[in-house]
């Protein structure tokens, strides 16, 4: 019964139907405000161990992105900026601000390529995919202890991820999108210690990224739409003689237009 049932659930996910996605191509911009996180990690296996004290700033972010869909394809390209300042250490219990000095930028550009399910999931407007995501970041950080002391780390990462997405369609003019990702990053570091005497340490890292990311679509026109989305980053990355957890979640609103 088991079985037949399993059987049953993948013919209803992959079979085809009748019906297809439009084609076309779109542009968008978003802007909104994310908040970021760092926490130093000093053991990396079970059982972890890292510090309690999260180092925590926010600040405002932009993405640029173009799309290309065709029947049960979506290849999609992105842009992003952002910069964080106001930046906190917050143990859980007490927080206190840190100089002005500190801050984290960041500028990305990612490409997704999404394979959606023929058939409707379940009900009809709710949509499947499965698909991948290749992402390259650069990001500065800098901590700044009194006027003549900083460290300042500079890194570069490459991630390679699958994504599992789900979208829901049933209503005319609105749209959601839910996509979880997650994958492997390679990075190359430099570190920069500024006192009476200056060194730089580089080294090459690895580790895990996790996104996930809600959107809504709020169909204006025929051509344009107002999105609303909201993104969670996680990612450790291990170096060869340091480690590290950071986070970054960001609320965007934005407009999609449509050739």
């Amino acid at each position: 019964m088991r079985l037949r049932f399993a059987l049953g659930a993948a013919l209803v996910v992959l079979l085809p139907l009748d019906c297809a996605y439009a084609q076309g191509t779109a542009w968008k911009i978003w802007a909104g405000h994310e908040s970021f996180t760092f926490r130093d990690v000093a053991r990396s296996r079970p059982p972890v161990d890292g510090s309690p004290v999260v180092w925590r700033g926010s600040g405002p972010t932009l993405t640029v992105g173009h799309e290309r869909s065709r029947p049960f394809r979506l290849h999609r390209f992105e842009a992003t900026a952002s910069t964080d300042g106001g930046f906190v250490y917050d143990s859980g219990v007490d927080v206190t601000s840190r100089p002005g000095g500190d801050s984290a930028t960041f500028v990305a550009g990612r490409y997704d390529y999404l394979r959606y399910f023929r058939r409707h999931l379940f009900v009809d407007g709710v949509q499947a995919a499965i698909g991948v995501r290749g992402l390259g970041e650069r990001r500065g950080l800098k901590h700044q202890y009194g006027a003549d002391i900083a460290l300042e780390e500079t890194d570069v990462t490459g991630t390679v991820a699958y994504i599992a997405a789900l979208r829901v369609t049933r209503f005319r003019r609105l749209g959601v999108d839910v996509e979880l990702a997650d994958g492997a990053t390679l990075a190359h570091g430099t570190q920069r210690h500024s006192s009476d005497v200056e060194s730089t340490d580089v080294s090459w890292g690895a580790g895990w990224r996790t996104d996930f990311a809600a959107r809504a679509d709020v169909r204006l026109t025929s051509r344009t739409s107002l999105q609303a989305s909201y993104r969670r980053e996680g990612e450790g990355l291990l170096f060869d003689h340091r480690s590290y957890a950071s986070g970054r979640r960001a609320v965007m609103v934005g407009v999609l237009y449509a050739r």
